[in-house]
Order: structure tokens, then C-alpha cells, then sequence
């Protein structure tokens, strides 16, 4: 049976449909990079985006907030947050809800965060622009955020400029940023980039903590240790669509596509070295060739043509346990794949 989108009375944060983007290349071409996504989000849940470079995380997630490049346009979908659809909103209405009601942690903080202002500027920039407290207040809240995210002496960090501070403290400095307005929906691009395991720890159990006051979170990571520390829900994707989605434990424990097979067999999570990493062989493909049926099936060790070469859709394998989300799969082999 094919797996839809879950319509039920529960209430979601964000429900994102059916999302389609396309990036235009120099030669006039257009690529398909976001193809058919769908997803949702509950206060106070996390869910996992993983995948290869490539496989459009990111993209996924810049086309929520209207933060593609000029060369980059969503052509499908909705995306209701709050009772609006953020794909039909117009860039100043955008605005009011980007750094307010969700916050983003981009992935190089270097590049996202401006050389030439102060932490303390770039801290207290929404606060002020959002109308949320004045500038006293807002200073207050700058250092209190940095202290928060396990930067040490914030009065003084707080002054400085991003090129001051070391790779880890600036990513650090970033996650502040995006939660100092205690957004709704917290969006986290490699959060953990650039940081060894202890303040890895520190930022999962802060961004935990917010979890518990409602926040939900969208956590793009190629490290399943962290999806599994910290995630209730994962959603697989490879070549701009969805390969699997389920609870962290049924996927990361059962997963029932070659693709995510493939991803947990090139991995290492702590406590498995004695596993054998078996990489996945091949590449992921060129989006301009994009091959027929499943876009993993010249990869895929499982495959059997003709059938692998004919659109497969998210099938529902197994249901969800109480309050998770149903174990969904794009593959016709699924339901024999453990």
C-alpha cells in the first residue's frame, strides 16, 4: 500500500508537500534537485534528514525559508507552518518568520556569519529587528546564549568578531544565534560540525532541552550517532527524493532500503568496531541523467531489472509503534529487505 502523508487530527508544526525545486544551469538547463517531498514535523520532535552530499538535504530545507540561490526556484508543493504556507509567502512576509519563529543553523558558520559586525551585533540583530525586547535586554540575552552553548567568559567572547574565534566557538556562536529568539522550529544544518564529542554532547543536550519546551527540530547529519542520540524520526534521502522514513530506532535498526542499508554498512557509530565498513559502490548520479525507476538502482546490489527501472513510491512496511510515525520504504523489495 502506498504510504501518504499523515492527515490526521494531530496538530503538526510544519507539514511540508509533495515539494518539488529546480536549479537552472549555465547551458539553460534545468535540474530537478528537490523531487516529491514530504514530510512533517511535531512540537517538540526531532526528525533526521540524512543522506550523501548531494542527495538535496540542504535544498530541502533552503526552500522552506526562500534562501535558494538566484539560479534556484521551488516549482511544487506546500509547506504550512502555523496556518500559512511558507512556499506562497512573499519575501518580506518571510522575513517576519525567518530568525523569529524559526531559526537556522547553517552549515559553515564562517561563511553564514558576517566578518565585519560583532557577535554581540549579529547575536542581538533579531531580537531588536523582531521588536522581541530592547537593546539592554538584548545584550543580556547575547551573553546569557553564548554562556548557554558552553563558550567561555561571554562577556568578553561576546565583543569579538567571528574571525577571533576558533572554528568550533564560531559554530557555537552560530547556534546561539539561532536560538536566542526561542524559535518554534529550530532547522540545524551539521550542527556539530567543527566541535569534538564533549561540546557535541553539551549542544545535543541544550538543543534537547529545547525539545522538551516544544521546539521542533529539523537536524540535516551524516552522523547516525547523532540521529540516533538525539532524533525520533528519520527520513533517507538520495538524488532529491525520499528512500525511507520512519522512527529512529525502527529505521537505524531495521532499515528496509538498499540505499539506507548502504548508509548504516559505510558508517561507524560508537560501540560498533568490530562492524566491517562495507561501502556503497558507484556514485551518486548526475541529476541531469537521471536514471529511470529508483534513482539508486545502478548502484543498488539488489536490483532486478525490469522492475527497478519503474517509479517505486513509499510503501508502508511496518506500522509505527505508539506516536511514531509509519515505517515507509521506496523500494517493491521492502517488505523482504531486514
Amino acid at each position: 500500500m502506498s504510504l501518504s502523508q499523515d492527515h490526521s487530527a494531530q496538530d503538526h508544526l510544519l507539514e511540508v508537500s509533495d515539494l518539488r525545486t529546480e536549479f537552472r544551469r549555465s547551458d539553460g538547463e534545468r535540474l530537478t534537485v528537490v523531487d516529491g517531498i514530504s514530510f512533517t514535523v511535531e512540537p517538540g520532535k526531532a526528525l533526521a534528514i540524512v543522506g550523501e552530499s548531494g542527495s538535496g538535504k540542504s535544498v530541502t530545507v533552503r526552500s522552506l525559508l526562500g534562501l535558494l540561490p538566484r539560479t534556484g526556484r521551488v516549482t511544487g508543493g506546500t509547506a504550512q507552518f502555523q496556518g500559512k504556507d511558507l512556499l506562497a509567502l512573499k519575501q518580506r512576509d518571510l522575513r517576519k518568520i525567518r530568525g523569529r519563529d524559526i531559526g537556522m543553523v547553517f552549515q559553515n558558520a564562517m561563511e553564514a556569519m558576517n566578518p565585519t559586525l560583532t557577535v554581540e551585533r549579529q547575536l542581538t540583530e533579531h531580537l531588536l529587528w523582531h521588536g522581541i525586547c530592547g537593546k539592554a535586554d538584548a545584550r543580556k540575552r547575547a551573553v546569557q546564549a553564548l554562556g548557554d552553548v558552553g563558550i567561555p567568559e561571554p562577556e568578553r567572547r561576546v565583543r569579538m568578531y567571528p574571525f577571533q574565534m576558533s572554528g568550533g566557538m564560531r559554530q557555537r556562536a552560530m547556534i546561539a544565534m539561532a536560538m536566542i529568539t526561542r524559535p518554534a522550529l529550530l532547522i540545524a544544518d551539521e550542527p556539530t560540525t567543527a566541535v569534538d564529542v564533549t561540546i557535541q554532547r553539551q549542544l545535543l543536550d541544550l538543543l534537547a532541552g529545547l525539545k522538551d519546551q516544544g521546539t521542533g527540530v529539523i537536524m540535516i547529519t551524516h552522523d547516525l550517532g547523532v540521529a540516533r542520540y538525539f532524533c525520533d524520526d528519520v527520513m533517507v534521502m538520495y538524488a532529491g527524493r525520499v528512500m525511507e522514513r520512519a522512527s529512529t530506532l525502527d529505521l537505524l535498526d531495521r532499515p528496509r532500503h538498499p540505499y539506507s542499508i548502504g548508509l548504516l554498512g559505510s558508517s561507524i557509530e560508537v560501540g560498533g568496531r568490530d562492524l566491517p565498513l562495507i561501502p556503497i559502490p558507484g556514485s551518486p548520479p548526475d541529476l541531469a541523467r537521471r536514471p529511470k525507476g529508483c534513482p539508486f538502482n545502478p548502484r543498488c546490489t539488489q536490483a532486478e531489472q525490469p522492475r527497478c527501472s519503474e517509479e517505486q513510491e513509499l510503501i508502508k512496511v511496518e506500522s509505527g509503534s505508539a506516536g511514531s510515525v509509519d515505517h515507509g520504504a521506496a523500494c517493491w523489495k521492502a517488505a523482504a529487505l531486514v
